[in-house]
């Protein structure tokens, strides 16, 4: 029986193989190969369709797919037109577990009592997850880009939750403190539990964070391949604005010679960052290269981990790593502390920052161990400024400098985390604002141009003026804030200013006499237009009187019609007596020109330099914001 059993499955076996068709082959008997796919233009899955491929991912921010086809069909793939590039999908891996004292050498807990903490930065660590149950970590979010994630975006290696702590642990009374305590961590899980991801992974990973605004990327991995898709997403993504932060690989030597970057450290849009020891010595594994930006300590850095890999006996949850890929979440965690201390700033200054205020280490300038140096928070030093909030009213903030150290240039201002004063060197400092609350802080510049932390903050105040139509970052607005507390300029009932409208000839006498304190008191005027109720009519008379106005031929005042540039120079030369020296010149502005001199006469008294192309266009007429910096000038030379 047991005879004839095995005659039948033979058989079966046999017959299957026997009436298979001629022109199909088993999978076994198919070499398939994984590639990333960038496309010309739009994507097009058909194409992969009509050479057996298979699509495991869509790229729409680069234009590409991950694919997976038989390996006789990739070189056809490659040739067709509207396919840009074909590139193997390549493995990237970890980078450190050699089996921690950063904070000190960044000087990141200097910064730490002042607030700066890195509150508000969100920092998408793509690795091998983070353990979302450690109790000195807060994982705010994140995702797994695996094809198979059984634990979600928790680590199931170790070095992501390495990598987190480093950054971010919780600044409590239990193990570590990370270098930005307080800024949000995202779990970009794109390594497996060998530490082991592929670019498609990865890839997806950026994506993730571009479309998830994210501010830092951490990439503590690597791959000696150059990826021109891993490429294009990293350009994106610093398109963008986000800050790209890499570890340039263990594959240094003891000697410290040759290119041994590796990739993604070395493309331009990615800060690479080397490892030094606490002697502020390159660690021997630390690539070197050109492309080195920056060092970090990177060598026995204690940090979280999982229990579970916790293997250094003491199964408490902490453990201490070596390699470039603990020195790059120190970068990220000083530029997430630089973002939180300067919203405003974009990618490029941060990084920008980096490299002013790093220590420089090894030969003078930049080298290829250590890059600019050794990072450290910005301002180290406090502002050797002493500041005093001296007047807070209807829009005006007035500080007083009371004092400025010895080897200081100068004074930075800062309204709301964004500099409005740039190396300021009066011992008065006036800034004009809508009705809000700002917090002002001051920094100064050393006599090598460095500049120092920020001060505590001055919180104001200020109750008016508001306008629904006007913001602060209007470039008019400090002109016409100024007006409006000296009374000059008032608004409508409906609480707008009107900036963008036409300024009107009866708008603009009235601005003028109010600024000069002329007689408003409502009245016949000599011109026969001019309603003697009107607004303005009393101020339109007091101009008359005064020699500033002459109406037109007609009798006529024509109070609603707009003013035009020459008109203005007109009225500010005869209300402010300006003098006739000018240095300057207008190649539309020719003695024919109405009001030829007195253009020239503004333009002597630095109200106006006219266009860039040369010009001054007396006959294009004015807006109220317009006409309003003019008064403005004449008025307060602060705004010349």
């Amino acid at each position: 029986m047991k005879r004839l059993l095995h005659f039948l499955l033979t058989f079966v076996v046999l017959v299957m193989v026997c009436f298979a068709p001629a022109n199909v082959s088993f999978a076994s008997e198919v070499k398939r190969e994984d590639v990333i796919v960038l496309f010309k233009n739009d994507i097009d899955e058909s194409i992969i369709e009509k050479l057996q491929g298979k699509v495991y991912q869509r790229f729409e921010t680069i234009h590409a797919l991950s694919v997976s086809m038989p390996s006789a069909n990739v070189p056809v793939l490659r040739q067709h037109p509207e396919v840009k590039f074909v590139q193997q999908d390549q493995l990237l891996t970890i980078q450190g577990q050699v089996v921690g004292w950063g904070m000190t050498k960044t000087k990141a807990n200097q910064v730490h009592p002042q607030g700066v903490t890195g509150k508000g930065v969100k920092i998408a660590v793509l690795d091998t997850g983070i353990d979302t149950k450690h109790p000195d970590l807060h994982v705010s979010g994140g995702a797994c880009l695996l094809t198979e994630c059984p634990k979600s975006y928790n680590d199931d290696n170790g070095h992501g939750t390495h990598v987190a702590g480093i950054i971010a642990a919780k600044n409590n009374s239990i193990g570590t403190i990370g270098v930005a305590p307080d800024a949000s961590i995202y779990a970009v899980k794109v390594l497996d539990s060998e530490g082991v991801g592929t670019t498609s992974t990865v890839l997806a990973g950026i994506d993730w964070a571009i479309r998830h605004h994210m501010d830092i990327i951490n990439l503590s991995l690597s791959t000696p391949e150059s990826d021109p898709a891993l490429k294009a997403m990293i350009d994106k993504a610093y398109q963008q604005g986000i800050l790209i932060v890499s570890a340039v690989g263990n594959n240094g030597n003891s000697q410290g010679t040759g290119d041994t970057v590796e990739y993604p450290a070395k493309y331009d849009n990615v800060i690479a960052v080397s490892a030094i020891n606490q002697n502020n010595v390159r660690v021997s594994i630390s690539a070197t290269g050109p492309e080195v930006e920056v060092a970090a300590p990177g060598e026995a850095i204690y940090s979280t981990v999982p229990v579970a890999y916790d293997f250094d006996g003491n199964n408490n949850g902490y453990t201490w790593m070596t390699g470039t890929s603990m020195a790059a979440p120190f970068v990220s965690g000083i530029l997430a502390l630089y973002k939180q201390q300067y919203p405003y700033k974009t990618n490029v200054e941060l990084r920008e920052l980096l490299k002013t205020n790093a220590v420089d280490l090894g030969n003078p300038g930049k080298d290829n161990w250590y890059g600019y140096g050794l990072v450290q928070t910005e301002g180290s030093e406090p502002p050797q400024i002493g500041v005093q909030l001296q007047l807070s009213k209807g829009g005006i903030v007035k500080f007083s400098i009371k004092s400025l150290g010895d080897n200081v240039q100068g004074y930075n201002v800062y309204r709301n985390g964004k500099k409005v004063k740039e190396l300021q060197t009066s011992l008065t400092f006036t800034d004009y604002v809508l009705k809000g609350t700002y917090h002002y802080q001051f920094s100064t510049i050393s006599s090598k141009g460095k500049e120092s932390s920020l001060s505590s903050p001055f919180t104001v105040t200020v109750s008016s003026p508001y306008y629904k139509d006007l913001t602060n970052e209007n470039w008019y607005a400090p002109h016409i804030i100024y007006l409006s507390s000296q009374g000059v300029v008032t608004g409508f009932n409906d609480s707008t200013v009107r900036p963008k409208s036409l300024v009107k000839r009866a708008e603009a006498v009235a601005m003028l006499g109010r600024a000069l304190g002329f007689n408003s008191t409502k009245r016949k005027t000599v011109f026969k237009d001019v309603d003697p109720g009107s607004f303005a009519s009393g101020y339109i008379q007091s101009a008359y009187e005064q020699g500033i106005v002459s109406g037109f031929p007609d009798g006529t005042f024509r109070p609603d019609q707009p003013v035009t540039r020459a008109e203005m120079a007109i009225l500010l030369s005869r209300a402010y007596q300006l003098s006739d020296a000018s240095s300057v010149t207008f190649k539309d502005v020719t003695e024919g020109v109405t009001g030829y001199a007195e253009i020239y006469k503004v333009a002597s008294a630095n109200i106006t330099k006219g266009y860039p192309d040369g010009t001054f266009k007396p006959y294009q007429y004015m807006t109220r914001s317009e006409f309003s910096v003019f008064v403005a000038r004449a008025e307060n030379e602060e705004f010349k």
